[in-house]
């Protein structure tokens, strides 16, 4: 799905996962379940582009499940969340959501550990900057493209009903959760493209 002429989802991913092209370098923006991955794939395959960069959003399965499968082909540059490293990279157990639910759902959903990532605060990735926006997860992080007006928010915002919210069953600190929201909430202006759910306009 085109969001415009620099942006698209790819569909399929589970989670969203974005395709961006700027200053002709090629950007994936999370990776889906492990077979969200596989769709990547295909899509990269039937397109014929290759991601220059992969970053992530947030450590949960939904999101970085693909990150091993697409990392192993086409070897892009992997930046995450730097509270995140050891947890992506499989050294660390990720902290579990306070809720019930979250908790069984987060414990059924794995993915392999990708040992060759780097902390999204030694980017030099053109145009995007990064924001923290934790609460979702401990090192959730959302990506601005200034020029763009575009804000890649992960789970930190998510789309329901034309409004951006936070997934309280699968939030790890709502408090946090809700402040990063309201951050978010807060830039008139630009477009928040989620981790799930269709864009909102501000």
């Amino acid at each position: 799905m085109k969001i415009n002429e620099a942006v698209e989802r790819i569909d399929g991913a589970t989670a969203n996962s974005y395709l961006l092209s700027i200053e002709g370098k090629k950007i994936l923006i999370d990776t889906g379940t492990a077979g969200g991955g596989r769709k990547i794939i295909d899509h990269f395959d039937r397109t014929a582009v290759r991601p220059d960069y992969v970053i992530i959003t947030h450590h949960h399965a939904d999101h970085v499940g693909g990150l091993k499968e697409i990392a192993d082909r086409y070897n892009p540059e992997i930046f995450v969340p730097d509270l995140e490293m050891k947890i992506i990279g499989g050294q660390e157990e990720p902290p579990k959501p306070k809720s019930f639910f979250g908790r069984i759902v987060t414990g059924m959903l794995k993915f392999e550990p990708v040992k060759d990532v780097k902390p999204v605060s030694r980017a030099s990735i053109p145009g995007i900057e990064e924001m923290a926006t934790p609460g979702h997860t401990i090192g959730s992080t959302s990506y601005i493209v200034e020029d763009l007006h575009i804000i890649f928010s992960g789970d930190a915002a998510v789309e329901s009903g034309g409004e951006l919210k936070i997934n309280k069953s699968f939030s790890y600190e709502i408090n946090s959760a809700e402040k990063s929201l309201e951050t978010i909430k807060g830039m008139k202006g630009y477009l928040v493209l989620p981790g799930h759910g269709d864009p909102v306009q501000l």
